[in-house]
C-alpha cells in the first residue's frame, strides 16, 4: 500500500551512543516531543537511529501529508541543531506496509528498500524530497539536486528574509518583532555558525564534505547574504548593527 513517508537517519549516532549518552538521551526527548504525536493520522517508529514516520489513514491528500511531515522535520531541526547533532531525512510516498500483529508489530516495503539505499547515497544532511512529491511542497523553499531528489530549505526564517528583502543588508530590525515569519533567525543565523565552523574544523574528510556541501547548497540559494555573512562570521549583526539576537554568537 502506498504511503507517505518520513525516513530520519541521525548522523554519527555511534560516536553518541559510545561518548555523549545523555545526548543520545536528549535526542530521543526532542523525538518524542514532536507534534506528529498528537495527530492520529500518522505513525512513528523509532530504531536506535532511524526514525519513520507515516501516515496510517488516507483520509487527506499528499499535500496535506507532506505540508505536516516537513513541518514536524523542521521542528526536529531546530531542536537537534541546538544540540549539536544533525540527521539526513527522505520524504517519498511508495509501496509502505505497517502491521499490527498480536505480539510485535511489523513494517516492510519496496520503497524502504530504495529508501534506504538512497539515503546512504546523499550527500550533506537535512531534508530531501522525492520528486514525486516537490510539487506537494508550498511553503518551503526547494532545489533541485539531481534527477530523484530536491534539497528542501528548513530555515525558513532566512529564506523568508531573503526574499522579502531582495538580499539587501542591513535589514529593519522591526522585522524580527512585527511578524512571525522571521522568528527563528536566531536558531537559523547559529545553526550556519555552527556548519561553518565545522566544514573547516571538523577531522575527517567524508565528515568534512557533509557540512561542507550543506553550506554551498545555503551560499548558492543565499548569495547576496552569504557574500556579507562570510566576511563577519555570521553574527546577528551583520543583519542590523542594532540587532544582537537571543543566542549568545560567541559559543558553539
Amino acid at each position: 500500500m502506498d504511503k507517505v513517508f518520513l525516513y530520519i537517519d541521525i548522523l554519527g549516532f555511534k560516536q553518541l551512543v559510545e561518548s555523549k549518552p545523555e545526548i543520545v538521551q536528549k535526542v530521543f526527548t526532542s523525538i518524542n516531543e514532536l507534534h506528529v504525536h498528537k495527530n492520529t493520522e500518522f505513525q512513528t517508529i523509532v530504531f536506535s537511529d532511524t526514525v519513520l514516520i507515516f501516515n496510517k489513514t488516507s483520509n487527506h491528500s499528499h499535500h496535506f501529508y507532506v505540508t505536516y511531515l516537513i513541518e514536524y522535520t523542521q521542528q526536529l531541526f531546530y531542536k537537534l541543531a541546538s544540540l549539536n547533532v544533525f540527521f539526513r531525512s527522505i520524504l517519498s510516498v511508495g509501496d509502505f506496509n505497517y502491521i499490527e500483529l498480536k505480539n510485535f508489530n511489523a513494517y516492510y516495503g519496496t520503497a524502504l528498500n530504495w529508501l534506504y539505499q538512497s539515503e546512504k547515497e546523499l550527500k550533506g544532511f537535512g531534508l530531501y524530497i522525492h520528486k514525486n512529491l516537490c510539487n506537494e511542497v508550498i511553503t518551503f523553499d526547494k532545489i533541485s539536486i539531481d534527477e530523484n531528489y530536491h534539497y528542501v530549505f528548513l530555515c525558513k526564517s532566512l529564506t523568508s528574509l531573503y526574499k522579502h528583502t531582495l538580499g539587501q543588508l542591513p535589514v529593519d530590525c522591526d522585522l524580527f518583532t512585527q511578524t512571525d515569519s522571521f522568528c527563528r533567525i536566531d536558531d537559523e543565523l547559529r545553526f550556519l555558525r555552527l556548519i561553518n565552523y565545522l566544514r573547516k574544523n571538523v577531522e575527517g574528510e567524508k565528515i568534512k564534505a557533509k557540512y561542507e556541501y550543506v553550506f554551498q547548497i545555503y551560499k548558492s540559494y543565499l548569495p547576496k547574504f552569504f557574500a556579507v555573512f562570510e566576511k563577519e562570521g555570521f553574527m546577528p549583526f551583520v543583519l542590523n548593527p542594532d540587532y544582537i539576537g537571543n543566542i549568545d554568537p560567541y559559543s558553539i
